[in-house]
């Protein structure tokens, strides 16, 4: 139950906090229901078309560019997005040296990180892959700045469309592809038809709503500035990076392809499930940016219940996950990928810790708290570096969900220890356990059913957990509704 200390206030003189952050999260979740439904099935189609070699060399061109890629961006366009909601007027002054400054990373990218490649001497269908994905660099000099300045503007609603438009095209052109045997470059393909797309239909939109047209102009002078106040955001990203990435790249260097491929097909499930909640994370960076500056304890009221809700429902979705994982993973990718089911038993228990991570990351970029932050973020990743140094070449796969899991319960700490301090979060540790209590006898019941059908256990616990929530008071029927009502009017006026 949310206690009425943590129900934001409504007062029709002030913006709307919630039916804004509620429009914005059902816009780009709703919106884009069936297609996260749609994107699924098209990565248990990728899996199954490429093996687990493919998916494993196409893992292996991800995570390595990632890994370095973000030494090309150094958080310019989060601190754009923070500013520019915070002070609207600001738009036309940061929008182009955004866009130049990353069009400069951006070539300086592509060339270091293709001769990078070159360097270690990775096996050329690899290093093709790492050329052509960097070429995206470019086409994201110009695309990131415009959903900037969307995002900016709590227009998470067009954004949502766009998105919805591009993944559509993305499916299709990536079924044809890999149909017609360009394995796994095929992928890489894509985005060179995507992403222009994307950049017409965002010109559209800023002109179409107002926030533009944005003249070009150009302030070289501003360009020291403007870096040295992106750094924390720089920082975050890298650190970020570098913990999901860095694991993938250790394994390519002492294990095979399918090792790769068995990993990245459990964690990329992991991400699937957490991305139900993307909207909300992406919407309450700059409402909660606007809403610090008149109201921070409406922020801290948010904050808090946002736990409360992710919580709830994250920490039984990792307990099902962890007991249901090797007869998941055959049912979707069938037995050549049998291995990825221990590890999914193990990285399923990130479910709640990366929502969690991404949560308090999005608030403490919304409310200044980003040089703490960045010292969260880098330390994680320095401990995730080094542990999967010294043990992935060992034990491998398992040795990187293990690490995964350590590493987010350590930032998930710092991080609540942080915000306790800045938006209460002490006021809901007794909640917090009544839930974990309620997922540990829901866990018992599913652990009891586990050799059973897989729908079998998975209707078990739903009705296990939604019985003990209602009975140890973690939700009320009169809240259900009033989110119910919510949704239904979620398009009127903020």
């Amino acid at each position: 139950m949310v206690a009425d200390s943590d129900a934001p206030s409504h007062n029709s003189e002030r913006r709307s906090l919630g039916r804004i952050v509620l429009r914005n999260t059902l816009a780009t979740t709703l919106s884009g229901g069936v297609l996260k439904v749609l994107n699924f099935l098209y990565t248990v189609y990728t899996l199954r078309v490429l093996g687990e070699a493919g998916f494993g060399q196409y893992s292996a061109v991800l995570a390595f560019v990632g890994l370095f890629g973000v030494f090309f961006e150094i958080g310019l366009a989060q601190y754009v997005q923070r500013t520019i909601a915070q002070d609207p007027a600001r738009t036309q002054a940061l929008f182009w040296n955004l866009v130049v400054l990353r069009l400069i990373l951006a070539i300086a990218g592509m060339a270091a990180i293709t001769g990078l490649s070159l360097v270690l001497r990775h096996e050329p269908a690899m290093t093709f892959g790492v050329a052509l994905f960097t070429g995206t660099f470019v086409l994201a000099a110009f695309l990131m700045p415009l959903i900037t300045v969307l995002t900016a503007n709590e227009r998470l609603d067009l954004v949502s469309v766009m998105e919805v438009g591009a993944q559509l095209v993305t499916i299709v052109t990536g079924v044809l592809l890999l149909h017609s045997g360009a394995g796994f470059l095929g992928l890489l393909y894509v985005g060179f038809i995507t992403m222009p797309l994307q950049i017409v239909m965002a010109v559209w939109a800023i002109r179409r709503y107002g926030y533009g047209p944005l003249h070009f102009r150009i302030e070289p002078a501003s360009w020291r500035p403007f870096i040295r106040a992106s750094l924390p955001f720089g920082v975050t990203s890298l650190a970020l990076t570098f913990n999901f990435n860095a694991d993938t790249v250790i394994l390519n260097l002492f294990h095979s392809n399918a090792e790769i491929g068995w990993y990245n097909a459990a964690y990329g499930l992991v991400f699937s499930l957490v991305s139900v909640a993307g909207g909300f994370l992406t919407a309450i960076t700059p409402s909660f940016s606007r809403e610090h500056v008149s109201d921070p304890e409406r922020v801290r009221s948010w904050t808090r219940a946002s736990v409360r809700w992710m919580m709830l429902l994250a920490l039984p979705a990792a307990m099902g996950v962890s007991l249901l994982a090797s007869q998941a993973i055959q049912l979707l990718y069938g037995q050549a990928f049998a291995p990825s089911g221990p590890v999914l038993a193990v990285i399923g228990w990130d479910i709640p810790l990366l929502l969690f991570c991404a949560f308090c990351g999005n608030v403490t970029a919304a409310v200044g708290l980003e040089h703490p932050a960045a010292r969260i973020y880098l330390f994680s990743a320095a401990l995730n570096v080094v542990l999967n140094l010294l043990l992935i070449p060992m034990y491998g796969k398992m040795a990187a969900a293990s690490i995964t899991i350590v590493t987010d319960v350590v930032m998930a700490g710092q991080f609540f220890f942080l915000l306790a301090n800045h938006m209460q979060l002490g006021q809901i540790r007794g909640y917090l356990l009544r839930v974990a209590g309620a997922t540990g006898f829901m866990g018992g019941a599913v652990w009891l059913a586990v050799s059973l059908p897989l729908a079998v256990p998975i209707a078990i616990g739903v009705v296990v957990y939604g019985v003990l929530a209602l009975a140890m008071r973690l939700v009320e029927p009169a809240q259900l509704a009033e989110i119910a009502l919510k949704v239904r009017r979620r398009m009127g006026p903020a």
